[in-house]
């Protein structure tokens, strides 16, 4: 729990907050879906890092607008910050991209600027937005991309992710850039002066993509990109790279785009009215965009409705429970030396849920995608992964083989059967450490700790009870396999790629503590966007990490 509201499983982590789904329940059977964005526990000590999740919220939450994704609430779970936000069921517009281009399928450009308009609208109230008192706040995104804008499945478009805007009489800090830089305006990219024209010439970026079904700078490296953004060198127009873009459509998006503010479109409105002139000969609308969502992701709604149901079960669970005894009461030491006390009858049930579809999230948005692989790569063998939740008083880091995995509350995936090293840490408390056993067969460990303040002594860690429940599960012969060492991987790749074993997807570059089988593992590493489609070689360490780094041509 965090708060009043049940994390059900992680959906991502970046390098401030972890993105939970999340379910609030109330009387007569209520129940409500959110995402929960919680601050990675080691950053609450960093004042910045508190201050600029605490601004996000702050600013985001004042916000109420169609076009914009609601924030409900900002709670504090003793002394960690969270962010409860809007359940969106929908596509981000750059897999939407993606999705078409590898399906070779031409997004119209009415729907193209339709969406784009509707995301102008929604910029333009975050512009102009102003207090209970009548002051202007001033409000400048400074991350719009296609990742921050998310198709909904009824044909709408939401704006995420307000994690750095700020006020219009801010200063970008020195030495600190941030947003994603292909969609940087010029002046954010020489750490000048921003204010609503930066949002314009990101989503004037954005609906150049769109129409003309490329990256407006290929595969250039961001270092590459800031050089060419700061020398103020106009950008080649929409009919540069595809002819048929019409006139009118190609001299908007290059006003949207121009080097100087000052010959940009004065407001994210004017820009909007702009596009709206030209759509009143095009119409478009939601039945289509929720068509091209259907067209692009046949299954999603079928994969949706199975999660759900999964997460509503709770099936296939094993669950750990790690507390400390009252006094007087025996249990087993760290090194399992002593026998279990007897399991009580009224035990509490702790039930999780394996999500059968991949779930996938940026900044507030939630989508469901199905799971995907490209060629009839050689299949490898299958190996039973379980996963772990695991849950501290007060909330802790936590470390498995000597590996960070995050903060609690968390989980963490694809642990192979066999030994882990689980040790909970938290300034001024006692290391916690355990042993756990991973069966062969697919299992989900669910610990909890209440860890015991440090009185700077040297004393030994205080004796703690276990207790394991542990339902039965058929996992089926074909998820059974024999005890595989593993290892991890970190991978960052230029341009970017998805990456696959087998025919199994890892994940997207940059990929972050990917667990992998022990040995030499031959991966695919694919770009379509970049033509790109070739094998790489990685040796993984037992219990270790290996990091590359490489360019790809």
């Amino acid at each position: 729990m965090l708060g009043r509201y049940q994390l059900i499983a992680p959906l991502a982590a970046g390098g401030m907050a972890q993105i939970w789904l999340a379910r609030q329940t109330g009387v007569r059977g209520f129940e409500k879906l959110v995402v929960i964005k919680r601050m990675i526990g080691a950053l609450q000590e960093e004042p910045e890092f508190v201050e600029m999740f605490l601004a996000e919220a702050r600013l985001a939450a004042a916000l109420s607008h169609r076009y914009v994704v609601q924030i409900y609430e900002l709670g504090d779970d003793n002394g960690s910050f969270y962010i409860v936000m809007e359940f969106i069921d929908g596509e981000s517009l750059a897999r939407i991209f993606r999705a078409a281009r590898a399906a070779n399928l031409v997004i119209p450009d009415a729907l193209s600027v339709q969406v784009v308009a509707w995301a102008a609208e929604g910029l333009h109230y975050a512009h102009t937005f102003t207090d209970g008192y009548g002051a202007p706040r001033g409000i400048i995104h400074r991350d719009v991309s296609p990742q921050n804008l998310l198709l909904t499945a009824d044909g709408s478009i939401k704006l995420i992710d307000f994690g750095i805007a700020k006020g219009a009489n801010e200063l970008t800090t020195s030495g600190k850039l941030k947003g994603k830089i292909p969609y940087m305006p010029p002046e954010q990219a020489r750490a000048e002066q921003v204010d609503a024209r930066a949002d314009i010439f990101s989503l004037g970026v954005v609906l150049f993509e769109l129409l003309t079904a490329t990256r407006l700078f290929g595969t250039l490296e961001d270092l590459e990109i800031l050089k060419r953004l700061a020398s103020g060198t106009p950008e080649p127009r929409c009919r540069d790279r595809r002819a048929s873009v019409p006139p009118e459509l190609d001299a908007l998006v290059a006003r949207a785009m121009a080097p100087d503010p000052a010959e940009r479109f004065a407001t994210a409105q004017a820009f909007q009215q702009a596009l709206e002139a030209w759509l009143r000969t095009h119409r478009t609308g939601p039945p289509d965009i929720a068509g091209l969502i259907q067209t692009l992701f046949p299954k999603r709604r079928e994969e949706r409705a199975t999660s759900i149901d999964a997460i509503r079960k709770s099936e296939q669970v094993i669950s750990v429970a790690v507390t400390l005894p009252p006094e007087g009461v025996s249990g087993p030491t760290l090194d399992g030396t002593s026998t279990l006390p007897p399991r009580p009858s009224n035990r509490r049930v702790v039930v999780g849920a394996l999500i059968i579809g991949t779930l996938l999230i940026t900044g507030g948005g939630l989508w469901w995608s199905q799971r995907a692989a490209p060629g009839d790569a050689p299949s490898a063998p299958v190996i039973a992964m379980s996963s772990l939740a695991l849950e501290s008083t007060p909330s802790a880091s936590a470390f498995l083989d000597g590996v960070p995995i995050g903060s609690t509350p968390l989980v963490a995936a694809s642990l192979a059967p066999g030994a882990h090293e689980l040790l909970i840490r938290a300034p001024g408390f006692v290391d916690q450490r355990q042993t756990l056993s991973v069966g062969e067969r697919s299992e989900r460990l669910h610990v909890v700790m209440r860890l015991e303040p440090d009185a700077g002594r040297a004393e030994p860690i205080r004796t703690i009870t276990i207790e394991t429940h542990t339902s039965e599960i058929d996992a089926g012969p074909a998820l059974v396999a024999p005890v595989v060492a593993t290892g991890r991987l970190n991978l960052r790749t230029t341009p970017w790629t998805s990456v696959y074993l087998g025919k199994r997807k890892l994940g997207d570059t940059p990929l972050v503590g990917a667990v992998l089988p022990v040995g030499s593992q031959l991966l695919r590493v694919v770009n379509p966007e970049a033509g790109l489609d070739s094998s790489i070689e990685v040796v993984i360490k037992p219990n270790q990490t290996t990091t590359e780094n490489l360019a790809l041509k």
